[in-house]
């Protein structure tokens, strides 16, 4: 199983014990403010993290983001090809005990690196609420491009992407 290392974090792939936090970030509405449209019963919640948990991507895929030294849930990290396309989005989502402390952007870049050197993507994008400015800052420190409002699966979205010229520049 391939394990990416930050100097604070490991990234790992999704695993049937992760399940409690998983479906602890699927239900806080805090966390899923800004993910979307999830109304819907715990039943449902644990279907979407089992689905989750189950689902190959082959080089792409769903992230657990843990502390290096501790072991620590911090929260879920995505590199996936968009469905209606042949693009590909980075995401992420943190535990809210770990706001704030660098991490979205630590785990992003990691998988920016995953990204633009292991797999040789040449572009990668990413979508937030129009209101989640936090998120936008994050895209903004990556390097990420504005590239204004758009829809997403139905849903209004900022859209931003990067490509691999630029985060090797940047780097």
């Amino acid at each position: 199983m391939t394990v990416i290392h930050t100097p604070r974090l490991s990234l790992r792939r999704l695993r049937s014990e992760d399940e409690p936090d998983l479906l602890a970030l699927e239900t806080d509405p805090e966390v899923m403010r800004y993910i979307g449209n999830r109304s819907g019963t715990l039943e449902d919640a644990r279907w979407r993290v089992r689905d989750r948990i189950a689902a190959d991507h082959g080089a792409y895929g769903w992230w657990a983001i843990e502390g290096r030294a501790d072991g620590q849930f911090h929260g879920l990290a995505l590199l996936l090809a968009v469905p209606d396309g042949d693009e590909v989005e980075i995401g992420y989502r943190l535990a809210r005990r770990s706001w704030g402390r660098g991490f979205a952007a630590e785990a992003a870049a990691a998988l920016l690196d995953r990204a633009f050197a292991a797999l040789g993507l040449e572009r990668v994008i990413a979508v937030t609420a129009p209101e989640n400015e936090a998120s936008q800052a994050v895209l903004a420190r990556l390097g990420f491009a504005d590239e204004g409002a758009s829809s997403y699966q139905g849903v209004p979205v900022h859209r931003f992407a990067t490509s691999a010229e630029a985060w090797r520049a940047r780097r």
